[in-house]
């Protein structure tokens, strides 16, 4: 009995704090489903009302964006293109943030569609990541230290 109470006083003292992933209601019941790719269950978190789930989402496709397969990327930038098209600025700002982390050929056609925020910030980030990367695509090579052959 003492132990049960000591368990039940460790988790009401815990409280909120442990959150750290999207509610429990995005994770399938396993066995309903032949295979659940991982995209699928962030795209169920993105229409979550609560924009925290939705912040967490974002974060999380961020993270599937550096996945070396090219189909993931292209998904990941096509979801994150979705994004920028949710009534919260901040979670569309976050977006413009991830897509500035992938490459160019995934993420520009979302990021020109984004100039056209009605969010100044928003548009002012996407502004900021195209400068970014045209200033590294302008910077030269690092030169290479090349012994001379003999």
């Amino acid at each position: 009995m003492l132990g049960g109470l000591c368990l039940l006083l460790a988790l009401t003292a815990a409280g909120c704090g442990l959150r750290t992933i999207p509610p429990i209601r995005y994770v399938p019941i396993f066995g309903k489903q032949p295979e659940v790719k991982t995209t699928d269950v962030l795209v169920r978190a993105l229409h979550d009302r609560d924009v925290g789930v939705r912040a967490e989402a974002v974060e999380l496709l961020g993270l599937l964006a550096t996945a070396p397969n090219d189909g993931t990327r292209k998904e990941v930038a096509t979801i994150l293109g979705w994004v920028l098209s949710d009534r919260d600025p901040g979670l569309r700002l976050q977006a413009v943030e991830e897509l500035g982390r992938m490459e160019p050929k995934f993420a520009n056609k979302h990021l020109n569609r984004a100039l056209r925020d009605p969010n100044p910030y928003v548009r002012q980030k996407v502004l900021d990541v195209l400068d970014a990367r045209e200033k590294l695509r302008l910077q030269p090579p690092p030169a290479t230290t090349q012994a001379a052959a003999p």
